[in-house]
């Protein structure tokens, strides 16, 4: 037994360097690999388990990096070009999941000013329905709660008593206080339920305290921010109906968010979506065939590398961009690989 998990050791060890080798001789070589960004919020932000946000003007100086080092491609044409084996080294696809107002508010001009082509993901079927996705409201219901206990799903969670730091995550995310374990905790019940289910939570979270205000910051996009930013650059694509977990989902439930989000989306944005992203990154091998089915032309996962030639068009990867600067953003693409165990 300590002789195998020695043998564990040295073989994570060992593929730490080879990984290490390669970005060093990635770098040496000045090789790039063609990539699809994932974006969220481009927003000041203390409180992002996640790290989903990205600062203003750090957004600014990726997008002025990549304008000038990369051929900046819309999804369609990537995944077109992708399929037909002509997909540039250098080739970059710009996409942002969920419809946050920060996209139509901060991001949309800097993307015009720069000239750069970007996918919105939708989730249709929320916009203009509900102010903050339920895990923003989560958040805000657990850090603010008076009391020193929450009552949820048949149990109680231990919340502390309020801190400073209860706000600031990430940090150190080793060290969580109680209340953003117990956020988490909670999120992870939630999350793989049906969006009637979660609501019926949030709901009885709400009756224990009432006095949850809507941050501005955190909001969707209105019908209205959503049309004004529309435009041969920007596109839209499906983020299915709801944004729930398919993979959670029957197969009739599956094809009912899939389908239902086609025909949401198109009325929200006066045309059909041809891009489609995995709500949380979940899918298996049947969301991939009903997205297929639904006429979708591809779709996007979280998996965190580069786009490599025998990628299924139904599962091309995506890498999520952190909060970094031009220069930061530059060594990542430099050390991203395409393959999950060369990362």
């Amino acid at each position: 037994m300590v002789l195998r998990h020695f043998e564990r050791v040295g073989s994570a060890a060992a593929r730490r360097a080879r990984s290490g080798m390669r970005k060093v001789a990635a770098r040496a070589s000045g090789a790039t690999r063609p990539v699809i960004l994932m974006y969220h919020r481009i927003a000041q932000e203390t409180f992002d388990p996640w790290a989903l946000a990205v600062a203003p003007a750090k957004f600014d100086e990726q997008l002025a990096w990549l304008a000038k080092h990369r051929t900046l491609l819309p999804l369609p044409e990537f995944a077109k070009l992708h399929d037909r084996g002509e997909l540039p080294d250098e080739a970059v696809a710009v996409t942002f999941d969920d419809g946050y107002a920060c996209t139509a508010r901060v991001a949309a001009p800097l993307l015009d000013r720069h000239g750069v082509p970007a996918t919105i993901f939708l989730p249709a079927g929320l916009i203009g329905r509900t102010h903050r996705f339920w895990w923003d409201k989560l958040g805000e219901i657990v850090l603010n709660h008076p009391g020193t206990s929450i009552h949820a799903r048949g149990r109680w969670f231990e919340l502390g008593e309020r801190q400073d730091r209860d706000a600031i995550w990430p940090g150190d995310n080793r060290k969580r206080t109680p209340r953003q374990q117990s956020f988490y905790a909670l999120w992870a019940e939630l999350q793989p339920l049906p969006l009637p289910e979660i609501e019926q939570g949030l709901t009885e979270l709400l009756t224990q305290y009432p006095a949850a205000i809507e941050d501005d910051r955190q909001r969707l996009m209105t019908t209205e921010e959503l049309l004004s930013i529309r435009s041969d650059k920007i596109q839209f694509g499906s983020h299915a109906l709801s944004h729930v977990s398919l993979s959670s989902l029957s197969a009739a439930e599956k094809s009912q968010e899939i389908r239902s989000g086609v025909a949401a989306c198109e009325e929200l944005t006066g045309s059909r979506p041809e891009t489609f992203a995995y709500p949380f990154g979940d899918f298996d091998r049947e969301s991939e065939s009903l997205v297929a089915e639904a006429g979708f032309t591809c779709a996007c996962t979280v998996e965190p590398r580069a786009v490599a030639a025998d990628d299924d068009l139904f599962a091309l990867p995506r890498i999520k961009v952190g909060n970094w600067t031009g220069r930061q953003l530059r060594q990542a693409l430099a050390d991203v690989s395409y393959r999950r165990d060369e990362a």
